[in-house]
């Protein structure tokens, strides 16, 4: 075996390392501004790397989930109204 071709196979399997843990990065800091599962995306980049993250960035983005678990459901701030700017009356 020549210790060339082994040194150029390894520099490989570790060019393919560091791109799946970048994948698995950018999908924890991403897929909660899809709507997704951090965890779950950065398992899924980890086990198939690019091809993951490439389908996080094409399926469409889920709404955020509200309070009560209903997605048209309004957050209310009980406070809010002390910092709403009064409108003038012409």
């Amino acid at each position: 075996m020549d210790p060339q071709t082994t040194l150029v196979g390894t520099g490989f399997v570790v060019l393919a390392a560091v791109v799946w843990i970048v994948c698995a990065v950018y999908a924890y800091q991403n897929a909660p501004k899809f709507g997704r599962s951090a965890a779950l995306w950065t398992f899924l980049c980890i086990l198939f790397g690019p091809i993951a993250l490439m389908i996080l960035y094409i399926l469409p983005k889920h709404e955020p989930v509200h309070a009560a678990g209903s997605a048209h459901a309004k957050h209310t701030d009980p406070q809010a109204a002390l910092y709403e700017v009064p409108k003038k009356k012409h």
